[in-house]
């Protein structure tokens, strides 16, 4: 049997023999012949040649993208074929401005009004103009953004309009005939666009396909190299860029889940995300334009969120509703939605009939009165208005189905009813006076301290004698010498900053004109520390436990806390102070029912501004609705009062009182509830909204001798 290596030898013998005998023949320059003519048939398959514009069209081009509306209808007439309506005029200004100018905005809108097409557009105009390079559509899921994208790529394919004035992009694109392998050799020629020379077999350089499409690199051409990416919320997106470039433009359509929009503490990642990872995209030139599209789903999801100016002011957030004033028969109305589900109920048991039709058809001049749609479009051809379609779908669903998703006002959430307070209530109670300055009226002023590692939250109150409270003063110092990771020297950095701030109350105008006043400090973390500071500040400050269930006090239930102290003294309902220490050292502590007090927090701001026992905040406001700017600036503080909120609950048949956190951040609320505290150990009441008798100057209280000596008759 013969060896592999002679095998070998003698078929490399044998190929020698043939190619000496293919020279004899001349069969080598024929088969090199043509595959040099293969060769160059595949060169010339590969080069697309790009017609060049008409003056007539390239001065069309222009005059269409001077004008987002009219190069909207142009170009894509199928979908936008009826006349704009204001607000999606509105809409498409907004988009606009926050694609070219590198700015945040937030649109919610009717399900169904074509914000989402209008948007996609609206990049894809961008895109073609050269205005944007690198841009990302985001959606709840990679899933979603990516039919965004299907989308705008099937424009490109098929819509002729644009390969008439965009050629320098449709054409390469519809050259791959679907294979998209091709944009990877495919080469260009004509004539550039934006000085008229002529180019030669130039790569185009591009890719359509994936989650992302690169724009055909074609000479001249405004988008050449264009980016548009597509990613879920639910992707990592830090640090993302392509092709060295950062991003211009996130559109991010119906951002909330059915997570988020049923779960604060989902509602709270996603706003994280959005915040930092997606608006930290931008480069140092330009930030990246975050443009909210959506439809809300609560009170509770992030978009809601986003689209309220009190919270999100960055955003601009406008809501735009399907009714925007309802009829005035709303009478009618409701009979048409009964005669509606008996239409269907009818059908349903096989004998069809129109009552709700006739019903509106016969008086729909008196059912139309006083009301008007957003859009009078917005209907089927089996419908004769846009408000029956309105009405149609709260008979199909219920109402609150269309303020949510037609309207874009959710109801409050049923299930647990919250106490009714919100941040923009607090931000709303400003007492028209300057900061620091302390309202006619007033006689006792009182401090509340919070203590924590890296922070004292403080804040000063005064008070008149009915229980009205202005709060004049409040703000947050950093703790220095502390180390993150380490509590050495934690106790004496903490004691210092609580004397360093004492000290500046005390030089404070207003802590001159109030001599009558009381300080509270915080003393649930590092007590010895807020100890030794309260022992070496003497009379007027005093160290404050909170106990209860709620967040940030000691978790004991108030009857155990009352019951386990043995020394208490009584000071009011919900208060009492109690002997810590050791001899010689020892000090009165204030223990405070936290729950009770924190909802008495919350009940003076939801106290009419008229009535005693309501809370303000220093500042001006501004005429109307409007938010001054000293409102708008009480957002952080007022976030924080707001933080916890108390909740009630039916569990088994029997209704159950607790708190619920709604944000970490409560430090404010906690320092408000110790001046609250300090206000009660001070005299200070409300009682069903009558003014309580004015307290004794100091100079006529007696003492407990005078008044033993008095009771003597002496």
């Amino acid at each position: 049997m013969p060896k592999v290596a002679e095998v070998k030898a003698k078929a490399d013998s044998l190929r020698k023999t043939l190619r000496e005998l293919d020279k004899l023949t001349g069969a080598d320059v024929s088969r090199e012949r043509d595959a040099d003519r293969k060769r160059q048939e595949r060169d010339v398959r590969r080069i697309v040649v790009i017609p060049q514009l008409t003056p007539e069209q390239r001065a069309r081009r222009e005059f269409l993208e001077q004008d987002d509306c009219v190069w909207l209808r142009h170009f894509f007439p199928d979908l936008f074929w009826y006349e704009w309506q204001p607000q999606q005029r509105e809409m498409i200004e907004a988009i606009r401005h926050a694609i070219r100018a590198g700015d945040d905005q937030a649109l919610a809108a009717s399900r169904g009004e074509g914000k989402t097409k209008i948007a996609e557009r609206e990049l894809l105009k961008y895109s073609l103009q050269g205005v944007i390079k690198l841009s990302v559509l985001f959606a709840a899921t990679g899933s979603h953004a990516e039919d965004s994208l299907q989308s705008i790529m099937g424009e490109v394919e098929e819509n002729p309009r644009l390969l008439e004035l965009y050629p320098e992009v449709c054409v390469p694109v519809r050259a791959l005939e679907n294979t998209p392998n091709r944009a990877h050799y495919q080469k260009v020629s004509g004539f550039r666009h934006d000085n008229g020379e002529p180019y030669e077999a130039a790569s185009s350089k591009f890719s359509w396909c994936g989650q992302e499409i690169v724009f055909p690199v074609v000479p001249g051409s405004p988008a050449s190299g264009a980016i548009i990416a597509t990613r879920g919320l639910d992707a990592a997106v830090r640090g993302l860029n392509k092709r060295n470039r950062r991003v211009d433009v996130a559109i991010i359509d119906d951002p909330d889940t059915e997570d988020s929009a049923r779960s604060e503490e989902q509602a709270a990642k996603l706003m994280k995300r959005i915040d930092h990872a997606i608006g930290g995209l931008g480069g140092q030139q330009r930030g990246v334009g975050r443009v909210i599209i959506t439809t809300l789903q609560s009170r509770i999801a992030v978009s809601y969120q986003l689209t309220d100016p009190t919270q999100k002011p960055s955003f601009k957030g406008k809501r735009f509703k399907f009714c925007l004033k309802r009829p005035e028969r709303m009478d009618l109305w409701e009979q048409y939605i009964q005669l509606r589900k008996l239409d269907w109920d009818n059908e349903r048991k096989g004998s069809e009939t129109n009552l709700a039709w006739q019903f509106y058809s016969t008086q729909r001049e008196v059912m139309d009165a006083g009301s008007e749609v957003a859009n009078h479009y917005r209907h089927t051809p089996a419908q004769l208005s846009a408000l029956q379609f309105y009405f149609d779908e709260w008979a199909r669903k219920d109402e609150a189905y269309v303020l949510t998703e037609l309207d874009n006002d959710p109801p409050e959430n049923i299930g647990s009813v919250e106490s009714g307070i919100t941040p923009q209530l607090v931000q709303r109670q400003v007492s028209g006076f300057d900061e620091g300055i302390v309202p006619e009226g007033c006689t006792v002023l009182t401090h509340g301290i919070d203590v924590g590692k890296y922070w004292l939250y403080w804040c000063v109150r005064a008070w008149r004698d009915d229980g009205t409270g202005f709060t004049i003063d409040y703000g947050r110092h950093p703790v220095l010498d502390t180390k993150k990771g380490s509590d050495e020297g934690l106790d004496r950095a903490i004691a210092q900053e609580i004397q360093h701030h004492l000290a500046k109350f005390r030089d404070k105008p207003y802590s001159e004109q109030l001599r009558d006043s009381l300080t509270l400090v915080d003393a649930g973390y590092r007590t010895d520390a807020v100890y030794a500071a309260c022992r070496q500040a003497g009379l007027g400050v005093m160290p404050i436990k909170g106990f209860g269930q709620s967040a940030g006090c000691v978790k004991i239930a108030w009857h155990e806390v009352v019951r386990r102290t043995l020394d208490k003294v009584p000071i009011c309902d919900g208060v009492f102070k109690s002997k810590q220490g050791e001899t010689g050292g020892k000090i009165w502590l204030i223990c405070a029912h936290a729950d009770k007090w924190k909802a008495w927090e919350h009940d003076r701001w939801m106290t009419a501004t008229d009535k005693p026992g309501c809370m303000f905040l220093w500042g001006k406001r501004e005429d109307g609705d409007r938010l001054s700017n000293d409102q708008f600036a009480h957002g952080h503080y007022a976030h924080s009062i707001c933080a916890e909120v108390e909740v009630e609950d039916i569990v088994k048949g029997a209704l159950i009182r607790k708190w619920k956190s709604k944000a970490k951040e409560n430090h404010w609320l906690d320092a408000s509830y110790y001046a609250d505290v300090a206000a009660a150990i001070k005299g200070i009441r409300v009682l069903a909204g009558q003014v309580v008798k004015s307290r004794p100057k100091p100079e006529d209280r007696l003492s407990a001798r005078q008044m033993k000596e008095k009771a003597r008759g002496k």
